[in-house]
């Protein structure tokens, strides 16, 4: 079935493929995910055939014919140009590669049109013959050559790219970019190396695109000459191109570096009439436009699945750490709150603080022996209620730490077991953005400790009621804090915190009221947790920066099929 379209109409295409070009330059392939590399040739490739083509073509479909000469290393495409034009118009020569800087030769009338901004727009143009190093890449500074010649009817532009399998990745991608800008493609090879896989995947990907395809089989022997035709035209017909033209150039001496006129009589007869012929003309540049217009939305398709990839490969890598840290946000606030702070040195110092270790058997349920017992401990010699606080302080900065540990290690280890993750970390250079931050346990203890200051400076404050003031007076303020710290840290499902739970909230009931008491602890609670959270969230900023870094636009994907399928209304 011909998948090419039908004569489409400026007016209809030119708006709907306007939008497309947008959506492809907007797109964004940033991560390693399955399919990436592909999908930015694919998208490089696709930009460039609308840009330097399908739009110059749809708004001028009277411009100039571009034949470009494209093919292997080595198979004498500029030899073969300079003889049809029977002159040295391009380099020639042994060294490879030899055409690093495209020629383009046309018709002196025609001079505006290649030399303005309408077509092959990413190419820096020069009149001037170049003089360039072997090493040269095109990708450093695409350039572009025009040659005004009478040789070349009106109408017509013969340019002679870099090989389809130069050693340059510039040239290589230079080359692709010319192919898909040429109305007609003289794909050029020999007898030795027309069946090699590079020109056939671009011919075959040429073909599918609608591109105009004639092929020359140059350097024949004469004895190969009937079988290596015969064997080419199975080829081509296997691959869908049974109908292009084909021509072949016996293997020749060169005179002055050209070849025979009778050698390329044939082709330079038939390429030339086509600038002749104002309906051949038209013809050619029909047949390409339709069927590379109607394969544009099929292509746009296969960029946009690639395009999806990349949203979900960002979102999983987005999950990956909004799981890790939201784990062990709610393991933190857990770990604060259910008692785990009174252990250890905290819960060695409380009973210290309190007189004895066998202080909690013996107590009795009455106020005044409670305050008797704490009083008559912290207003002895020694300050208890410092040592308690700085265990406290302590306990709660390792707590905060183990989670900030357990957060990082499990997103990086997530980020690692994937694809993209492992390239983006790679990528960034900076592998500390992945570890707990160098000065965190700093950071941590002074939250903390500040944290602390605040709850003493809020029971100082209290301490101006006349209810709240002889307590306070009685205990201390920092004695009275660090008990209203406990009560607010004290688990009570924890078998440990039980006993400190009641003293606590025994005497803050008293000292406050009940219903305040309540509200006190709650109020020191969620000011530890509010600091311990932020410092959570800032052991995630190497990751949500790296992730900003490689930001992949949302819904992308369907903004690229969307404007494929206004292009296919468009088309019909």
């Amino acid at each position: 079935m011909d998948r090419r379209a039908k004569s489409p109409a400026a007016g209809a295409a030119a708006p709907a493929l306007t939008e497309l070009l947008r959506r492809i330059s907007d797109a964004r392939l940033p991560l390693a995910a399955l399919g990436a590399e592909e999908g930015r040739a694919l998208r490089r490739e696709l930009a460039s055939q609308i840009e330097d083509y399908l739009l110059p073509r749809l708004e001028h479909p009277d411009a100039p014919l571009l034949v470009v000469l494209g093919g292997s290393t080595g198979a004498g495409k500029s030899t073969l140009l300079n003889s049809m034009l029977r002159k040295p118009v391009t380099e020639a020569g042994v060294l490879r590669p030899t055409t690093r800087v495209p020629v383009l030769i046309h018709h002196p009338a025609d001079t505006a049109h290649f030399a303005g901004a309408s077509v092959l727009r990413g190419f820096e143009r020069t009149t001037e013959a170049l003089a360039p190093r072997a090493e040269e890449d095109l990708s450093e500074r695409p350039r572009i050559r025009l040659l005004a010649d009478e040789a070349v009817p009106q109408g017509l532009a013969l340019l002679d790219s870099p090989d389809v399998d130069s050693a340059s990745a510039g040239n290589r991608s230079a080359a692709r970019q010319l192919l898909a800008a040429a109305d007609l493609w003289l794909f050029v090879t020999t007898a030795s190396r027309y069946a090699d896989a590079v020109p056939w995947s671009l011919l075959t990907e040429a073909e599918a695109r609608g591109t105009t395809i004639a092929l020359v089989l140059d350097r024949v022997p004469a004895a190969a000459n009937r079988e290596v035709r015969h064997h080419l035209t199975e080829l081509l017909t296997g691959a869908g191109l049974g109908a292009s033209p084909l021509f072949t150039v016996p293997e020749l001496e060169l005179e002055d570096g050209l070849l025979p006129e009778s050698a390329v009589f044939t082709l330079t007869s038939w390429v030339m009439n086509l600038g002749r012929s104002e309906e051949a003309r038209r013809r050619v540049a029909s047949r390409t436009l339709g069927g590379a217009l109607a394969a544009v939305p099929e292509t746009a398709e296969r960029l946009a699945d690639g395009l999806a990839a990349q949203e979900e490969a960002h979102a999983a890598l987005a999950t990956a750490v909004d799981d890790a840290f939201a784990a062990a946000s709610s393991a933190l606030a857990e770990a604060l709150t259910s008692g785990r702070v009174l252990r250890g040195e905290v819960l060695a110092r409380w009973q210290d603080f309190v007189g004895t270790g066998q202080f909690f058997r013996g107590l009795e349920p009455t106020v005044a022996r409670i305050r008797d017992r704490i009083t008559a401990t912290v207003t002895g010699r020694r300050d208890t209620a410092g040592p308690l606080r700085q265990a406290i302080e302590s306990a709660a900065a390792v707590l905060i730490r183990e989670q900030a540990v357990a957060a990082v290690s499990t997103a990086r280890i997530r980020w690692e077991e994937d694809r993209a993750g492992r390239a983006v970390m790679e990528e960034c250079g900076a592998p500390e953005r992945f570890r707990v931050p160098a000065d965190f346990d700093v950071q941590a203890r002074t939250a903390v400790s500040s944290w602390a200051e605040e709850v003493s400076a809020l029971v100082r404050d209290l301490g101006q009621s006349a209810r709240a003031k002889a307590r306070i007076l009685s205990f201390g303020v920092d004695g009275v804090a660090c008990v209203l710290m406990l009560a607010a840290l004290s688990g009570p499902h924890d078998s440990r915190g039980r006993g400190t739970l009641a003293v606590a909230g025994t005497l803050l009931a008293t000292s406050f009221g009940e219903e305040a008491a309540r509200d006190l602890a709650a109020t020191v609670r969620t000011r530890l947790l509010d600091r311990a959270q932020s410092l959570l969230s800032g052991c995630r900023s190497g990751f949500d920066m790296t992730l900003s870094a490689a930001e992949v636009p949302p819904r992308q994907a369907g903004a690229l099929r969307g404007s494929a399928g206004r292009l296919q209304e468009a088309l019909r």
